[in-house]
């Protein structure tokens, strides 16, 4: 079919008016800005130790900001002490600790959320003796003085470790002391052994370079680093705990990728050496999770703690946990039997 010149012109004048008429909304589509990421603030209470990689790995690359917080961190010797003197005080909102304080709290009453797990492994516990002491095995710390940081992993260890021995704690001479006040105490021989972990282990190690025996106990006991919240920070603002498990996802994926680079920024953040780092590394599984058996861990811990006491029901672990923000960024790591 061949077109006149004026129906020609005149369908290329309705193009141009058309063209005219949608030009606003192109305009406007082009000069459109996408909203800002919004910035929480968030307190966070960490334990200076290995475990902690996760969050030592999102601070150094500022996956934290990229996720939209400004996080204020606090330090602290252990977990035990993130919990106790941090996030149940309210002095942060959320902090990482190990099950054996979390389940030392809930029998308590105290009231927190369980969001994720960042860390587990079966070989993290030491006890470290002297040698001048008389101990040349395990089973010689019988009777012996043997101190350890009270309602944590590194008791939970000891009192597991007792049991390869065929003894139990009635067995030895027990103290609870700081986490810090073990090797200066081991060095100075006001006790005989102490049950922890690194960099407390290796720092005793250095005090005593030709007088000190460590013992391992590999498979007797996994562990958790867990993330515990504020009950007020989980209802009033959940997206700041999804922002934060989401950082941690970011963490978990360069460890998986880049691992000697991560063991570098956690020996930096530590100060250890990368060496001692590394070493351990393998033994470590750096994976954002829920498990059904931390679930049974804390069960198992919460009953041992009341071992000899009567009418004593274990705490509702199930009803802490909060699987939001793990469903959303990673819900194929949920385990637990709900």
């Amino acid at each position: 079919m061949r077109y006149r010149r004026s129906e020609t012109i005149n369908y290329h004048w309705l193009s141009l008016l058309l063209l005219l008429a949608c030009m606003p909304l192109l305009l406007q589509g082009c000069t459109e800005k996408t909203e800002p990421l919004s910035i929480d603030k968030l307190r966070l209470g960490l334990p200076l130790q290995p475990s902690s990689s996760l969050v030592l790995v999102a601070t150094e690359k500022g996956y934290f900001k990229q996720s939209g917080l400004d996080v204020e961190l606090s330090s602290y010797p252990s977990g035990k002490r993130a919990l106790l003197e941090g996030l149940l005080p309210g002095k942060v909102d959320i902090a990482l600790a190990t099950e054996v304080p979390i389940a030392a709290a809930a029998l308590r009453g105290e009231k927190f959320n369980i969001v994720a797990s960042t860390f587990s492994a079966s070989n993290v516990n030491r006890l470290i003796a002297r040698k001048d002491a008389g101990i040349e095995n395990a089973a010689d710390i019988a009777g012996k003085r043997i101190a350890t940081q009270k309602d944590s992993a590194v008791h939970y260890f000891l009192h597991l470790f007792l049991l390869e021995q065929n003894l139990s704690e009635s067995d030895i001479q027990l103290s609870f002391a700081k986490a810090e006040a073990l090797p200066p105490a081991l060095e100075w021989g006001t006790i005989d052994a102490f049950s922890m972990r690194e960099p407390y282990i290796s720092q005793a190690a250095q005090r005593l370079p030709n007088n000190h025996l460590i013992f391992a106990a590999p498979g007797i006991y996994k562990q958790f680093d867990i993330v515990v919240v504020r009950p007020e920070l989980q209802q009033q603002q959940p997206q700041i705990v999804e922002k934060f498990v989401r950082a941690l996802q970011m963490a978990e994926q360069f460890v998986q990728q880049q691992p000697k680079q991560a063991q570098a920024i956690v020996a930096d953040k530590l100060g250890i050496e990368v060496a001692s780092v590394a070493a351990a590394w393998p033994q470590y599984s750096f994976r954002l999770g829920m498990d059904q058996t931390l679930l049974l861990l804390l069960e198992d811990i919460s009953r041992w703690m009341r071992a000899g006491e009567e009418g004593q029901q274990t705490p509702n672990f199930l009803g802490m946990m909060v699987f939001d923000g793990l469903e959303k960024i990673k819900p194929n790591a949920i385990t637990v039997f709900r």
